[in-house]
């Protein structure tokens, strides 16, 4: 058997963990528009509201001092005192619920992904300008068909993050965000697309190759120190798929939101890939192997997922009429 179905218990302490995580988040967010101050400037000897944006001072000016501005000004520290009280409670509640998901044997996701993932999320680029491909984005399948995938079939999962970039780059550093996480990230070379700690875990950019292969796109999110994603064919099959976004649980019992490719998509991929003659034959067989899986858990659990080939049109016809006759000897072997 490749899946283990969750208990009662645990599907219990799942759901209860994410509708937790996600009064965070939006506690978080409401944090954030309250970001600066709010303060008196005074111009030309009289008092301005001055509402500031960031650390640097940039805002705007409310008006002149008056009845009405002193009452923006009260109700602004109220609000923003009150959410910061609320975000602290939601954080020790969280503590204490990543104690349940460890009793309750959910935490699956390695502690370093679930801390990157959660700093990707903050900054807004999680979902906008990156996601995760490759073996991690099966936790998200995971979790959102309430079992637990064989370990064999994720016995790659510990060395490697891959993250894909979009064409929507901004201009944040993905180094300086996935240090936060672990200071010890370093880029393996200048220029270079992956980062190492000290306990040898990788992170990985990639995009897709440009479509017109003598056009240069831009391959950093962040100044010249920053990674530079290498450029991977066929990866535009992915990247242009549905995004699926799942919160799934760290090993530290902290939970995160995990974004990744349609799982349909996810599998088609994978078997695409084990049929390179360039692969690297125990690569294929995994690639193989985590496709044919993810396959049968949309199959049993997320049959709301079919392999319909108007759904799939980012492939190549042949490509999914392959990866259907594959599925469907499974099916008929099953």
């Amino acid at each position: 058997m490749i899946f283990k179905e969750m208990t009662d218990n645990q599907r219990r302490v799942f759901i209860d963990t994410i509708q937790l995580y996600e009064a965070f988040v939006a506690a978080f967010n409401k944090n954030r528009s309250y970001r600066g101050g709010m303060h008196w400037k005074k111009s030309k000897g009289r008092e301005y509201l001055f509402r500031s944006r960031d650390r640097f001072g940039y805002g705007k000016s409310l008006g002149p001092r008056s009845p009405e501005t002193e009452k923006i000004l009260a109700q602004f520290q109220q609000s923003k005192q009150r959410e910061k009280e609320r975000l602290s409670a939601l954080k020790d509640r969280l503590k204490e619920q990543s104690r349940f998901c460890k009793a309750a044997l959910i935490q699956r996701v390695p502690r370093i992904v679930s801390s990157i993932l959660r700093l990707l999320d903050q900054q807004n680029i999680l979902g906008r300008n990156v996601m995760v491909i490759g073996t991690n984005a099966m936790y998200a399948y995971e979790a959102s068909a309430g079992v637990f995938f064989d370990m064999d079939i994720l016995w790659d999962i510990r060395p490697k993050l891959i993250l894909v970039a979009d064409k929507d780059i901004d201009n944040t550093g993905l180094l300086g965000i996935i240090r936060k996480a672990d200071r010890s990230f370093e880029s393996i070379s200048p220029g270079g697309f992956r980062a190492v700690n000290r306990d040898g875990y990788m992170v990985d950019l990639i995009k897709s190759e440009p479509k017109q292969l003598l056009r240069k796109e831009t391959r950093r999110m962040g100044g010249p120190d920053d990674l530079e994603a290498a450029e991977i064919r066929n990866l535009q099959w992915l990247i242009s798929s549905p995004k699926f976004s799942q919160v799934v649980i760290g090993d530290d019992g902290y939970p995160a939101s995990l974004v990744v490719p349609d799982p349909r998509v996810f599998a088609l991929h994978k078997l695409w890939l084990s049929e390179q003659a360039d692969r690297e034959p125990v690569k294929k067989q995994r690639d193989h192997d985590q496709g044919l899986a993810v396959a049968q858990l949309i199959i049993q659990y997320l049959p709301q997922y079919q392999f319909n080939t108007s759904e799939l049109r980012m492939f190549p016809k042949d490509v999914v009429q392959k990866a259907k006759e594959k599925i469907s000897d499974m099916k008929v072997r099953g």
